[in-house]
């Protein structure tokens, strides 16, 4: 099998993408050497796997769930099923051009609300057949939940283990609310074969903002950027007498499309390349796609930007061309990173032209930010 085949069946010039794939998909095979034997290692296996494949750094969020199309409780079962098959949609419109799905909380309760018990699965055999009748290639999707665990210890151990049998590769959860619930987390996540562990440190919402500014100390972000790379022993306690201590390590963090600069922050300050940058916030929120990419995140969850329309889920063609533009997008911005220069904005904007993007002078400012402080 050829390395980034799809990427090459899908984009008429890929020469040109090619030299930053192979320097980003390098980058993920120096990270896979921190997670041998611990929880997060079959995880970025499989993100490297998919990745020599498809050459996207892109992944969707399913965040489409049923709470906008119900409104008593007798509706709530057939509208959850025509939700899922909207989702089912998004799935096969994206598949080959994104190498993951994100699903929220709502969107998962939509699935079991809709008797789908085993839509993950599912999903993941859909994405698979379509890449093997298009492209001639069967692959198999990660997918991950941002449940966002943040309870007691066991409450937590308990949740992550219905998770993880819903067929979801990896769980986020709140590292502020004390290392043993990202710490129960992560027996869980070893327990069903070394998935993974997302610590949520930072949010896009202008919420968090304020909670850092009013509730926060100045180094707290950075002592939870430390934390999840395991500068901390904890003892575990998840209430079947089998208190566990265990270094806190995080596969992967969020931190904020729309803010790039705080990305590059928490990589030359703390991450390094040892672990995995989700980074959510680009559409509705101020970023474009290719913007927490060229600040020094490992992949960017894209959602309502790519599955909505005027009216509720946009057509296939549409999802289908918006995922194939997004991952454009993102390898022009790493092309950009690889070789110093700056955030190609006027060449996405370009790109994007159709499905009128959006960018925060705050987040253009950033990317200047970023820039000038790879030259310095």
């Amino acid at each position: 099998m050829d390395q980034f085949e799809i990427l090459k069946k899908t984009e008429p010039d890929f020469e040109k993408f090619i030299r930053p794939a192979k320097l980003h998909l390098k980058s993920f095979l120096d990270l896979k050497s921190h997670f041998r034997g611990i929880a997060g290692e079959h995880f970025i296996g499989k993100w490297i796997e998919i990745f020599k494949i498809t050459g996207s750094p892109i992944i969707i969020n399913l965040d489409h769930n049923v709470s906008e199309s119900v409104s008593t409780i007798e509706d709530l079962t057939s509208k959850s099923e025509e939700v899922v098959n909207d989702l089912e949609t998004i799935v096969r419109a994206t598949a080959g051009h994104v190498s993951a799905f994100k699903m929220n909380e709502q969107s998962m309760l939509t699935f079991l609300i809709a008797g789908k018990i085993k839509f993950v699965h599912e999903a993941k055999k859909l994405y698979r057949d379509v890449c093997e009748d298009k492209f001639g290639v069967g692959i198999i999707p990660l997918f991950w939940t941002d449940e966002k665990l943040r309870d007691i210890p066991s409450t937590t151990y308990q949740t992550a283990s219905i998770i993880f049998n819903l067929g979801f590769d990896a769980i986020h959860c709140m590292p502020q609310l004390g290392p043993d619930i990202s710490g129960s987390l992560q027996l869980a996540a070893e327990k069903y074969g070394n998935l993974g562990v997302i610590h949520v440190i930072n949010m896009t919402h202008d919420g968090y903002q304020y909670a850092k500014e009013e509730y926060y100390k100045p180094d707290t972000i950075n002592k939870l950027r430390k934390q999840s790379l395991g500068d901390l022993e904890y003892n575990i306690d998840i209430g079947n007498k089998m208190k566990q201590k265990i270094k806190i390590r995080a596969t992967g963090t969020i931190e904020p499309a729309n803010r790039p600069y705080e990305i590059f922050e928490g990589l030359e300050e703390v991450y390094g390349n040892k672990i995995f940058i989700l980074s959510i916030g680009i559409g509705p929120q101020g970023a474009l796609p290719g913007c927490a990419l060229y600040a020094g995140a490992t992949c960017e969850g894209i959602g309502r930007f790519i599955f909505r329309g005027k009216n509720g889920l946009d057509s296939f063609q549409n999802i289908q061309k918006k995922a194939q533009i997004s991952k454009r997008c993102g390898l022009l911005a790493l092309k950009a990173k690889f070789n110093l220069k700056p955030y190609p904005l006027s060449d996405i904007m370009k790109e994007l032209s159709e499905f009128n993007p959006l960018i925060k002078d705050e987040t253009i400012y950033d990317l200047d930010k970023v820039y000038k402080a790879r030259l310095a």
